[in-house]
């Protein structure tokens, strides 16, 4: 989110959903370098709809994932790092139905490296209806023998 922040002057409204104790540290994170800007969980919690303010100042929303059903925000990318290959299938498709419904472009990433405790980041495709392309790519650093997956809508 900073690094996004600071290169695309576009971006001005972020939800940053996270797990615990993640989104606590991220938070803390997100309100040192961009203040009033950040909207806590602590904000947020007794809410039943979850909203941007109607203007173009700069807006992160840090949520838990059992508050994304609160969301009352259509935008225009959803992105995700590497965690749906290690969740529950019902936890996908509750997140896959607020996605596909909110959201005009979607980008996933995630690693080839899976087991027992992890998926085949393909088979995320399923959850989209197998609208997503997909592609591989070996990683930049050499010495990292595994490659990226991505999934793309939009």
């Amino acid at each position: 989110i900073h690094f996004l922040l600071n290169n695309f002057s576009n971006i001005k409204k972020v939800v940053y959903l996270d797990v615990v104790p993640n989104i606590y540290v991220g938070t803390k994170y997100l309100k040192k370098m961009f203040g009033k800007s950040v909207v806590d969980y602590i904000d947020t919690r007794d809410q039943k709809k979850i909203k941007f303010k109607n203007n173009d100042e700069t807006e992160i929303l840090c949520i838990a994932p059992w508050q994304i059903e609160n969301l009352d925000i259509k935008f225009d990318h959803f992105h995700n790092a590497a965690s749906f290959v290690e969740m529950p299938n019902d936890i996908i498709e509750n997140y896959t139905k607020f996605i596909k419904n909110s959201a005009k472009s979607i980008s996933l990433i995630s690693y080839d490296l899976y087991d027992e405790n992890t998926f085949n980041p393909e088979k995320l495709n399923k959850f989209f209806n197998d609208s997503l392309e997909i592609y591989k790519y070996n990683k930049l650093i050499g010495d990292i023998k595994r490659k990226d997956t991505y999934l793309i809508k939009g």
